[in-house]
């Protein structure tokens, strides 16, 4: 008996231990479905990610099969600081599999914010590494959105354009509570991030302008 469990201590320290070692176990992931469920609620198609190679070729071809038009995967996954990234063994930041639908749901929604500001916008950092993250020129919060691939960094080509997406966004945060927004508002910047951990919030940047 004594023998039996030992093995069974054994087995569940094991599996908790394979849990936490997991990407993002630590990160408060919230259901997957609800992922799925902001991809169509912004107009994109359910894809399974494991159905493409785990590279960027593939995850171009996931974007398009879900219905990303606007934006490619080298601008999802381009580094903000080449310089940096490469100091840590990245040319470009492909994040887990698994999380490829964040990345779609944002970029849906980024497509949604073009649409209503009239114009382009462009994505700047959406998946960071832990350690790129630390560096003192990037100057990531510790636990930010962008280490679990939840947020994505707008940038707008005038201040009234940043106006337009902004109210848009109000908007859509009191009408889907369910997407969680966190909204960080620059001059001509937005961060914007969907069903992150941290739950709906906002704050702004010194550039901040109304």
């Amino acid at each position: 008996m004594t023998s039996l469990k030992a093995i069974l201590c054994l087995f569940v320290l094991t599996a908790v231990s394979a849990f936490s070692s997991t990407p993002g176990s630590q990160l408060g992931n919230p259901e997957p479905g609800l992922f799925s469920r902001a991809i169509q609620h912004f107009g994109g198609h359910i894809v399974d990610p494991a159905q493409f190679t785990n590279n960027l070729d593939g995850f171009e071809r996931y974007l398009a099969a879900s219905g990303v038009r606007a934006f490619n995967a080298a601008e999802l996954t381009h580094p903000n600081h080449p310089e940096v990234a490469a100091k840590f063994g990245f040319t470009s930041f492909l994040p887990p599999q698994s999380w490829w639908p964040r990345g779609v749901a944002l970029a849906l929604l980024a497509q949604g914010i073009e649409r209503q500001v009239g114009e382009p916008v462009s994505i700047r950092n959406w998946w960071r590494p832990p350690a790129y993250n630390r560096d003192p020129k990037v100057g990531g919060a510790e636990r930010g959105d962008h280490l679990g691939a939840f947020s994505i960094d707008l940038d707008y080509l005038s201040s009234q354009s940043r106006r337009r997406a902004e109210q848009w966004l109000h908007s859509l945060a009191r009408t889907e509570q369910w997407l969680q927004l966190s909204l960080g508002l620059g001059d001509r910047s937005t961060h914007i991030g969907i069903l992150s951990p941290k739950g709906h919030r906002e704050w702004h940047y010194a550039s901040y302008l109304r």
